[in-house]
């Protein structure tokens, strides 16, 4: 989609649509709505772990190492479809993410409140898709340009690529070209 379409599309969102924070679940739920209407691209192992929304379905371990290790210790293994993340912390606010987990009990991890996650004792595993995360874009300007965060301009963590050039955040929402 072009970005004069994804600012209108933006702007439209904010006057007419709402994410709801009274109970953890309606924040998912909503929050995935509000920005589902945005998405341009499919997340991707540079991408998919910066301002995303996701459902993980549990699964079981896979056998070998993963691919990264967080530093809160979760473990990420990559395959051409999609991902999987073990972890003992799951929910709203995994960094600056939510993602819950759907257990095979047919309950689901959405975190203790709308910006609180679900600590569980023993690691969980669940598997993502790429094509089922969705960005929570924002509306940037870089260099006096607007521009709307899709999978298709972000770059690994807070950088963003804009014309053909690629920008990190350095201090709260300002942005400078990276190299």
């Amino acid at each position: 989609m072009e970005q004069e379409k994804l600012i209108a599309k933006f702007r439209e969102i904010q006057e007419t649509q709402k994410i709801e924070y009274s109970k953890a679940f309606r924040h998912f739920r909503s929050a995935r709505a509000y920005y589902l209407p945005l998405q341009d691209g499919v997340a991707s192992e540079i991408n998919f772990f910066d301002y995303t929304i996701v459902m993980y379905n549990e699964t079981e371990k896979p056998d070998r190492e993963p691919d990264f290790t967080s530093g809160s210790g979760s473990r990420y293994w990559y395959f051409k479809d999609g991902i999987i993340r073990g972890s003992d912390h799951w929910g709203n606010g995994v960094a600056n993410c939510d993602w819950a987990l759907k257990l095979k009990t047919g309950k689901t991890l959405y975190g203790n409140t709308a910006f609180d996650v679900t600590c569980i004792k023993e690691p969980k595993y669940g598997f993502a898709k790429w094509s089922d995360f969705v960005l929570k874009s924002r509306l940037l300007e870089i260099n006096g340009k607007e521009v709307v965060t899709t999978f298709n301009n972000s770059i690994g963590r807070d950088q963003v690529k804009l014309d053909g050039k690629l920008y990190k955040k350095v201090v709260i929402e300002t942005w400078e070209e990276a190299e």
